[in-house]
Formats: C-alpha cells, structure tokens, sequence
C-alpha cells in the first residue's frame, strides 16, 4: 500500500471514576521492511529536478529506516543489487555503531520522538546531482497540514550512487547534523543557524564519528587538499561551490582543538547564532575570547601550523592537519630593487596572505623594506597581521596598527636579516546576517626595497621577552581599564599582559575607590583588547589560595580552588603572572564549586 503517512492506529481506552470516559490516542507503527513510499524531493538537488519519488523500504536499523527509490534500484543489474545492500548494510552498520552516538554526544539530539512520533530516523537514498552528497530538508519536520510537500518524519537524502564511496559514512553524519541542529536551535531556541556555522558542525561531524581517522580518501583529506587550491574564500559567505567548505571545516578543527568537542554543544544550547553564538559558548566554557580573536589566531595557524608556538593557539593538533595545512600564500620575490603594489577586493571573514621572499643579493644597496597598507573606511574595518620569518633569530608575530585604516610597516635591514615577511589581511566589518553574495570591499598594499636615514626598530611580535603583550605598546599601563569599540565589556589589564573581565556591575563597583570608576575606563581597538590574554585565575587578597572561574552565565561565575602544589601550577602551564588579586567582596559574591585537582 502506498501511502504519504506512516500506517496509524486508535488504542481504545475507557475509565473511571464516576463514569466511563473514551480517550483517543493517536500511536505510529514502525515501518516494515518491504513498505513502499511516495517522498517529496528538493528538485534543486535532484538529478534531474524531480518533485518526488517512489521508494522502498530495504533496510531497518537500529537508529534508522533505509529506503531507496525504486527507478534507481530497478536500474540496477542482480549483481549490482547485490553489490547495493553489502555497501548499505556497512553504512547502516556504521550509523548506529559510531555515526549516531558520536554525533549525537558532540552536537545534540534530533527531535525525539519528533513529528513522526518513531524512535527512528528515515534515510532516502535517491539519485541526486553528481555534487550533491546528501541534504536535509527543515520542510520534513512540520505536519503535512502545515506544509503540503512535508514528508512529515526526521529524514535525511542521501545520493544512492556514492553507496560504495567510502565517504558515504561521512556523508550521512553531516546530513544528521543538519537535522540536530534543526532541532536545538529551531525548534527549541527559537532561532535559524547562520548557514555557514550550520557546516562548520557538519563538516566536523566525520572527524567526531573518527571516518576521517584513516585520513586517504575521506572528507578531511579532500578538503585540505581543496583548500591548498584555495585557501582565500570568506568563512561567512555561503554559496554551496566546492571551496566554501575548506575553511568552514578547517575552522571546525581549529575551534574542537583549541576549546574541546563540546563547544559545539554549548553552541547549540544558546540562543544566539553565528559569530555572537561562538563568543557566547566561550564565555560559557570561562574564555573571555572575541571571534576577531579566535579568526585572527586561526588565520595564523593555517599558515604557520606551528602548535609549539604561543600555547598551541598557531598550529593544529590532528596529526594529519598539523603535517598538511600551510595556506598558499600569493607569493612575491624582493630582489636589489622591488616596487609591488597589490589592488585587491576582500570580502568579510575572507584572509589573504602575501609572502614577500628575500631574494637580495649581495650587491643590493636599498637593504630595508616598507609595507604600506591603506583599506576602504566604507564598510572597512581592517585587520592586517605580520609574520616576519628572520634567518637567525625567532620568528616575529604582530598586528599592523591601523589609523584610519591605514598602516606602514618598516622592515630594518631586510637584506641581511629576513628570510621572509607574510602579510594577513582580512576584513572584519560584518559580523551576522551573511547572504550567499557578500559585497567586496577593496584595499591597497605595497611594498618596496628603500633605505631608512634615520635609525628604525625592527617591528616586536604582539608579545614581548615573556610571550605577553606590553601595556605600554598601546599607550596603556598596568591597572588600566580597557573597553573596545562596540563592546560593552571591562577588562582590567596587568603588566605581564594580562586582562580579566568585571563580570557583573555590582563587582566593578566594588572597586570604584581604586580604579576611578566608569569614568577611568578607555576606550580601545578590538585588536588592543585582544593582544591581551583573558586570565580566569584569581587570588583572595588575604589568601595563597587559587581560584578558577568558571563563567555560568551572562553576568554570573563560580569559583573552584585549584588543589594542586606550586609546582604541579608551573609544570601544567600555569603562569604566576596570569593571576589576578581580588577583594573580599568579590571573593565572597562568588559561589564556590567543588575543588579540581588539575589546572
């Protein structure tokens, strides 16, 4: 029997009480092996634009139905067939072993027992276009009254022809993403995902169901390798091509390895998406991290990949990203007498490395080197970083300090000193809302041999002899108060480098006789705020005893005495200078969690 539902039936129950009551319940029996199906399609995905299809049920798992269309498997020799159901009961195998509890525990669960009112989930494989691995469709998960092409039922489309491609595990974990998050945050906070989040989760999907463990021929190797072809398109702008999702799912990595799997989760569980979603699930987890932050230290890692650098936070962790990714800078020589200038349109989120190769020799007599760089104020808010790599002393990491979005690097003795100098630009004007079609806002760089008159320092990396950055680079000194254009929150900064956050007003005023009060605080670029590193380590001013803060909410933390030894603090990674003295009322505001034993 063909039907758009599954079979219904009415349980009968009669009660109590006084009087006999008649109470209709409305049950869904499973699907039986052998049922046949018409689904509606997304025509846009379908090889050849068709509406719907007829389908039948050839495989029941634990965690899900499997149907597939019956033009295609008609299609199909007896040997192909054959061939059809090993490759599917593998998939189906591999779903509910590994594919479904990992997803799950990483991002969440689809709706249960959701609109279908079944434990299990429908996956249709069909024939779709060549591109396509898989899709999900939000349009399923109403009732049919409310939408009359709604397939009413958790369901995931999968391409019936890359049944023996050894992504398709990959392929089924990314679309069963899609359907979580489609419940945690649609359906339960009220709020559409940005779509080009929504891929960076799917796309980090395989890697949480370890199919991209083996790393040759999975999904994880296709997209550094697409990447190292491309590695300049905006992370925010989606359009579908082929090379918007290298970056999406190289920054999944990236936010996994730096923050733990369950950022991903603490997503979910807010309601906030896209770039205010990543910062609120790091205030959650106790980082007090801007996404500026977190893209410009990623955009360093693709191309230093050097983990062993600045905690970790300018390389990968996976033993085949940290062998592998190295964005392919736009490459340029400097030989005895160089004049470059680069005209480029830049859209948002969108990094572009130029690497500027030392190729003088010795007869070259314009020894130094400038960098200039000028960007667009019309919807412009530039951030230009630069990696000088010199021959015989450590690299160097740092941030060009823009005026006007304008900035000029000097480079002294460029001749003898530097192998290379890499210059990062990308612009960081939008930060939600993102269409499939982003304006492009342009920039100017050039670079030129010269020779200085008078004495010019080499440019310092963004941290000092101590791996801090200086107050005094940014016109500050230890105690400031600091808050960046745009955003409400306080810091108050240290000599060593260190900022923390005045979580709550009630704690700041606390300290209005010592620190001046609202009218004390500065205000400063993003990128000053964030060449300071937010410290959660706190001490009561009459104790020797340190404390973690853990961030519960908005406004709200806990804290947790570190119970390890001084030594133990220092072998862990723990810095002395990170700490930060607080008074008593402060002290006594926060509840106080169970010890931990480990920084």
């Amino acid at each position: 029997m063909i039907s758009f539902l599954k079979k219904n039936r009415l349980l009968l129950t009669l009660l109590v009480s006084g009087g006999i009551f008649i109470i209709f319940s409305l049950h869904v029996s499973a699907d039986q092996l052998g049922d046949k199906n018409i689904f509606f399609l997304d025509s846009s995905f379908d090889f050849n634009n068709r509406a719907s299809i007829s389908a039948t049920l050839m495989k029941v798992s634990t965690n899900a139905y499997y149907y597939i269309e019956d033009p295609y498997w008609q299609s199909l020799s007896g040997n192909q067939q054959t061939e059809f159901l090993e490759n599917l009961d593998k998939a189906a195998r591999d779903f509910d072993e590994y594919g479904y509890p990992a997803t799950r525990n990483v991002f969440g669960s689809e709706w249960k027992l959701g609109v279908d009112n079944d434990e299990r989930i429908t996956i249709l494989l069909t024939k779709l276009k060549s591109s396509a691995g898989g899709y999900f469709n939000p349009r399923d998960e109403v009732l049919k009254s409310q939408e009359l092409t709604s397939n009413q039922r958790e369901m995931l489309y999968i391409n019936a022809t890359q049944i023996a491609n050894p992504m398709i595990d990959g392929f089924i974990v990314h679309e069963f993403q899609h359907l979580i998050n489609w419940n945690q945050k649609e359906r339960l906070q009220n709020v559409t995902e940005d779509v080009w989040l929504n891929e960076v989760k799917s796309e980090y999907a395989p890697t949480a169901a370890t199919y991209d463990s083996v790393y040759v021929g999975t999904n994880l190797e296709r997209r550094v390798n697409d990447f190292l072809l491309n590695s300049n398109n905006s992370l925010t702008e989606w359009t579908g091509d082929r090379y918007d999702y290298p970056p999406v799912n190289l920054f999944g990595h990236y936010l996994a390895e730096q923050f733990g799997e369950d950022i991903f989760s603490r997503m979910n569980q807010d309601n906030k998406v896209g770039i205010y979603e990543i910062e609120q699930a790091l205030r959650d987890k106790g980082y007090n991290l801007t996404f500026p932050q977190v893209f410009n230290n990623w955009t360093i890692a693709s191309f230093l990949n050097d983990a062993s650098l600045k905690d970790g936070r300018y390389g990968y962790k996976n033993p085949y990203l940290k062998g592998s990714v190295h964005a392919t800078p736009i490459t340029y020589s400097i030989v005895a007498t160089s004049i470059i200038n680069i005209a480029q349109n830049i859209k948002d989120w969108s990094p572009y490395w130029y690497k500027f190769v030392n190729r003088q020799d010795s007869k070259a007599e314009a020894k130094d080197f400038e960098i200039e760089f000028e960007g667009s104020s019309n919807n412009g808010n530039f951030t230009v970083i630069y990696v000088i790599d010199y021959i015989s002393k450590p690299t160097v990491i740092g941030y060009l300090k823009l005026s006007g979005q304008y900035g000029l690097l000097k480079i002294p003795d460029f001749k003898t000193d530097v192998d290379s100098a890499v210059i990062i630009v990308s612009n960081q004007f939008k930060k939600g809302d993102f269409t499939n079609n982003e304006p492009a806002v342009p920039f100017i760089l050039s670079a030129a041999t010269t020779f200085f008159t008078e004495p010019v320092n080499p440019p310092e990396s963004e941290t000092d002899s101590n791996g801090m950055a200086k107050p005094s680079d940014y016109g500050l000194k230890e105690g400031d108060l600091i808050r960046a254009q745009g955003d409400f929150d306080i810091f108050i900064i240290n000599q060593y480098g260190y900022k923390r956050l005045f979580l709550n007003p009630t704690i700041f005023n606390m300290y209005g006789h010592l620190t001046g009060g609202w009218k004390a605080v500065k205000t400063v670029t993003p990128q000053t705020r964030d060449a300071f590193i937010a410290s959660n380590l706190y001490r009561y001013v009459d104790s020797s005893k340190v404390y973690e803060l853990e961030v519960t909410g908005e406004d709200t933390g806990k804290l947790y005495w570190l119970n390890i030894t001084g030594e133990q603090f220092l072998s862990q990674g723990g810095k002395a200078e990170s700490i930060f003295t607080i008074n008593k009322s402060e002290f006594n505001w926060y509840p106080k969690g169970a010890d931990v034993t480990a920084l």
